[in-house]
């Protein structure tokens, strides 16, 4: 293509001069300010629009939090925070043993996953990739925030918890998580669990190991 094939476009952005490659800087300022022109009227009534709301102050303060939602192909990792939030546990019956064996696994994945934001010295030596949006790539098959509001309002971490392993399973020492993230679901084995130091050890080698189902 030449500068000649692009004569029209040129003269609809108001150039009037000589179509040559020598006037190439005039032709492009022309270009920009018609751009310009005709997007800043767009651009300022989507900024009236967001003041009605107080998101133009909201952007402002906060531009990287707000920037990949109108930037295309950034994409906004998940923290700690999100994940937690979009966790939906299967929790038994309310009073029940099984319910605070439950509660407390799910305080040990909050205290994990904050652990793995704050402190990058507690990765795994061999697994220096683990992260919160690592885990929820893991879990779900995607590591960060979705854009859109309909997807993030369907977007869930399901938790269920397994009391029975020792009777399904037999005699064994040690059992690991089982993921599917097709449903983003993961199943987390609570008598291997219970104590902080257990869980931390069973997610990390369950990771580590590919993400398998195991026992020993």
């Amino acid at each position: 293509m030449t500068i000649t094939d692009l004569t029209q476009d040129i003269l609809s952005c108001g150039y009037t001069g000589h179509i040559r490659c020598e006037k190439k800087d005039e032709i492009i300022r022309a270009i920009v300010l018609h751009g310009n022109l005709r997007l800043l009227p767009m651009l300022l009534q989507i900024r009236e629009g967001l003041s009605l709301y107080g998101l133009s102050d909201f952007m402002a303060k906060y531009p990287d939090v707000c920037k990949p939602l109108f930037v295309p192909g950034i994409e906004m990792k998940a923290d700690a925070d999100f994940i937690l939030s979009i966790c939906k546990a299967d929790f038994s019956e309310t009073g029940s043993n099984k319910r605070q064996v439950e509660q407390t696994i799910m305080n040990h994945l909050q205290d994990f996953l904050q652990e793995l934001e704050q402190d990058p010295e507690m990765h795994h030596p061999v697994c220096p990739s683990l992260s919160p949006h690592a885990f929820l790539q893991w879990v779900t098959g995607q590591g960060h925030v979705p854009v859109l509001q309909a997807e993030k309002r369907h977007f869930k971490v399901n938790i269920k918890f397994n009391h029975d392993c020792q009777q399904e399973y037999g005699a064994h020492s040690i059992c690991y998580p089982l993921v599917a993230a097709c449903t983003s679901t993961i199943t987390l084995p609570v008598q291997h669990m219970a104590a902080y130091d257990n869980f931390k050890v069973v997610l990390l080698e369950a990771f580590l190991q590919g993400q398998e189902f195991l026992r020993v």
